[in-house]
């Protein structure tokens, strides 16, 4: 990390061009969460544009067909998005700021939705995202997930 002088505690043109060189030192390196931080480019034409963009590690599900048993849990099976458990545990221990982006065009409802991690293990831990066991898969050796946690998409914000 670099040192950066301080310039006067009022004088705002100092401070300004001091935070855009710490701006520029801050931006590049990935972080040990994964992340990376980019300068904004439209700082370029507008000052008062905020200063970085952060790219996160994430995974993409790809919904194309409507989890018909979530109404079972509670969770309407027309905005239901499901997770494998096995996932969940391994981007817990792996990847503990990863974001989930859910791709979803299933009939009536098509969206875009994302949750970082921790909101979704705070849904398990409520007891508001239901583990559903997969019957047919009891036996599976194929590496299928046996169970996943199933949520209602309309819980996370929209991409």
């Amino acid at each position: 990390m670099a040192e950066h002088p301080m310039p006067p505690h009022n004088n705002k043109q100092e401070w300004c061009a001091a935070g855009e060189e710490m701006e520029e030192s801050f931006a590049g390196p990935i972080f040990k969460s994964g992340a990376a931080v980019f300068p904004n480019p439209a700082k370029k034409a507008d000052k008062c544009s905020h200063d970085l963009f952060i790219v996160l590690p994430a995974d993409l599900k790809t919904v194309r067909t409507q989890f018909r048993t979530a109404d079972r849990y509670g969770i309407p099976s027309a905005t239901a998005v499901a997770l494998n458990k096995k996932d969940v545990d391994r981007y817990a221990s792996l990847y503990p700021d990863i974001i989930i982006i859910w791709d979803i065009d299933i009939p009536g409802f098509r969206s875009r939705r994302y949750a970082p991690l921790k909101d979704i293990l705070k849904a398990i831990e409520r007891g508001f995202a239901k583990l559903h066991i997969y019957q047919g898969r009891v036996d599976d050796q194929q590496g299928n997930a046996k169970e996943s946690y199933l949520f209602d998409a309309r819980w996370f914000r929209e991409l």
